[in-house]
């Protein structure tokens, strides 16, 4: 029987401040976004390829848009790893009503989204508390505002819109609805009335939704003396901002000319009864460095909660005998069973350029964009022949005939390497333990990033880590238990098939995977397997009403999530924690505890300090010698950053005459501050 979805499962589209400009968001990690024509429709090389943007501003200076781009796609005996439906396709469709099989030429797609914000109704963010439920007298942002009906205008409630390509082929969230709808009064510096729109496109068959967010505007509606201010990184009263995030569905406008494998008469199109698994967009700000992926990204935080809690790779985590076709449980109770009989399987071999080089190359991007020499004392990362990045040597696995001297040398690099990467229970951790190839070093554990909490004294949680699966692919590797595809002559599979599931993982691959405090697109909130209805998909809920979206007493998780249920946990403006995610000095005095008081009786010892950076690649820091942003990293920076933030720079990868990558960086050539 076939079944539908909408992909990615979640997209991520970006602000610009340019009214008309945008781009389509890329669909594979590292890659320039798509450019495309005023409507949408993607520009195409002579081979057919669409081509990649290199501007990210219009003729004004002013940003693009990056818009969110769907398909829906088909899952059936003729493709079980999926197609895109095509306008014309015939597909199988149960009519649940009556059991009947209907057979129907798909003429169109309409498209449903429901973007909406609801951080200033929000409880105020407070590090890591709140992740696993707050407490009933848990502070709310805006607590002085205690009428009902003005508390729920604090939520920017746009309420649905739908597009389809013969029929209304754009939509804005504006305030014009048939239903209630609720924005912000006016704001200095900026006010909000929208917050993106919807274009349906159709190329070569291919009927597709974008969806496009908010133009930046952040602003504040409290007035008088000192105002506007922002005060906390996080938590700003008064404020509001343009992010957004919210489902996205789709139903099948369609002829039946079938039904239970008999031909009829073609009826009249109207839209159909298929279930489409839905999908979900998150609205983030935009990304100054597209090419370069954050050390853990959204998709590997992502892949991670699949391959672990769903059996995403059964391969690679799952129940003996580590069949790859083994069937994973689809139900609630049986996957808690597997859950608990599930295991890394050790004789999965991963691919060192499709599974562990990306890992390694990741800090080299990095220290572009950091002052890594008051940091570290030099370049961590040596490349140089027998240099700890020496990918001669770290790309070959144990074979037979191996010289002992080269095995050892290659082994305790591979070692040295995984040994100093920060593990579960390490997050407090500054050092790394002593290396057996290196006896008495004390080494900074890796990544030296900041972590959830490096903050308060709640559940501390200094540094950064990896996630589960990129620690054990990592493992497996040092080990020597791993294929150099380029020297086997091997085109690798992907780790999971289709097309499908190769623009989920695409689509997050820009996005951050953390550190979460509270983070870029999305915060700790998407690491909670409860808003998951399986692999990358959110669960929406079904009762949502326009006008009526939850407070925070009445919020559930376990009911699915409503429009701005992702977003409402992050930074309000945006831009006051954007501005600030820079680096931190991180109290490494006590292991439990983030700061102390020294000058208290009792505990004399002074306090010691780490300078740690956030995410240097989604927010830049430094470019060469000097800082990226004009801003300082103060509460008046922070609102300056609310303008500051459509002049910053964008960067570009620099390749070498045959188009090899450099791990270098440029500015954008057209690209020059706003006037």
């Amino acid at each position: 029987m076939a079944t539908f979805r909408i992909h990615p499962a979640i997209g991520i589209a970006r602000i610009g401040n340019s009214p008309e400009g945008f781009y389509i968001a890329s669909d594979q990690g590292g890659q320039l976004p798509i450019r495309c024509d005023g409507s949408g429709n993607p520009i195409l090389d002579a081979e057919g390829n669409e081509v990649g943007v290199t501007d990210f501003k219009d003729a004004e200076h002013r940003i693009l848009r990056q818009a969110a781009r769907f398909r829906v796609f088909v899952y059936d005996d003729k493709s079980p790893d999926g197609r895109e439906v095509l306008i014309g396709d015939q597909v199988d469709i149960v009519n649940k009503r009556n059991g009947q099989l209907l057979t129907v030429q798909v003429d169109d797609i309409q498209w449903t989204a429901y973007l909406a914000n609801k951080k200033s109704s929000w409880y105020t963010f407070d590090e890591t508390q709140g992740e696993h439920g707050y407490t009933a007298d848990h502070a709310l942002r805006n607590a002085d505002i205690t009428n009902s009906e003005e508390r729920q205008r604090l939520i920017i409630d746009p309420g649905p819109r739908s597009v389809s390509f013969k029929g209304a082929p754009h939509a804005v969230f504006d305030n014009r609805s048939a239903g209630p709808t609720s924005f912000p009064p006016d704001l200095t510096p900026h006010s909000i009335t929208s917050l993106g729109e919807l274009r349906c496109t159709q190329q070569a068959k291919a009927n597709r939704l974008l969806v496009l967010g908010g133009f930046g505007n952040s602003g504040s509606m409290l007035g008088g003396f000192g105002n506007p201010k922002i005060e906390a990184y996080a938590n700003n009263d008064g404020w509001f901002d343009d992010t957004s995030d919210g489902p996205v569905s789709a139903r099948f406008v369609g002829t039946v000319v079938a039904i239970d494998g008999n031909p009829v008469t073609p009826g009249d199109p109207g839209p159909m009864p298929a279930s489409i698994d839905p999908a979900w967009v998150i609205v983030g700000y935009p990304r100054y460095v597209p090419q370069a992926l954050d050390v853990v990204t959204m998709d590997d935080l992502l892949f991670d909660i699949a391959v672990r809690q769903f059996g995403y790779v059964p391969y690679l985590y799952g129940v003996l005998p580590y069949d790859g076709a083994a069937k994973v449980p689809q139900d609630a109770a049986g996957l808690k069973i597997w859950r608990g009989l599930a295991k890394w399987n050790p004789a999965f071999r991963p691919y060192f350029g499709r599974d562990i080089l990306p890992i390694l190359m990741r800090p080299l991007d990095a220290q572009n964009f950091i002052d890594k020499d008051p940091l570290t004392g030099g370049n961590p990362h040596n490349s140089n022949p027998h240099g700890n990045f020496d990918f001669n040597d770290l790309s070959v696995p144990l074979f037979d005939g191996e010289p002992e001297a080269d095995r050892k040398r290659r082994y305790d690099m591979r070692q040295f390497l995984y040994g100093v990467l920060r593990k579960a229970g390490q997050e407090n951790d500054l050092f790394a333990p002593a290396s057996p190839s290196k006896p008495g070093s004390r080494l900074f554990a890796m990544p030296l990033l900041c972590g959830d909490n490096p903050i308060s004294n709640v559940a501390p949680s200094k540094f950064f880590r990896l996630t589960d699966t990129m620690l054990f692919l990592l493992k497996q590797w040092a080990d020597g238990l791993f294929i150099d595809e380029s020297k086997e002559d091997i085109i690798p599979p992907p780790l999971v098939a289709g097309a499908g599931a190769a623009l989920d993982r695409g689509a997050l691959a820009a996005g951050l995977g953390g550190a979460f405090c509270p983070g870029a697109e999305a915060g700790w909130i998407m690491r909670n397997l409860a808003i998951y209805s399986g692999p990358y998909r959110i669960h929406p809920s079904r009762t949502v009403t326009q006008g009526e979206l939850s407070q925070p007493a009445d919020a559930s998780l376990e009911e699915g999530l409503e429009p701005g249920d992702l977003t409402k946990y992050s930074a309000v403006p945006w831009q006051s924690d954007f501005n600030e995610c820079t680096n931190q000095p991180i109290d490494v005095t006590y292991r439990e505890w983030n700061s102390i008081a020294p000058e208290n009786t009792g505990d004399p010892v002074a306090s010691m300090a780490q300078l740690t950076y956030w995410w240097p690649v989604h927010r830049p820091v430094y470019f060469g010698s000097l800082p990226w942003s004009p801003t300082s990293v103060t509460n008046s920076g922070d609102l300056a950053m609310v303008t500051a933030w459509a002049s910053l720079r964008f960067f570009l990868r620099i390749e070498d005459k045959n188009g090899n990558d450099t791990n270098s960086f440029q500015f954008e050539a057209s690209d020059t501050p706003a006037s």
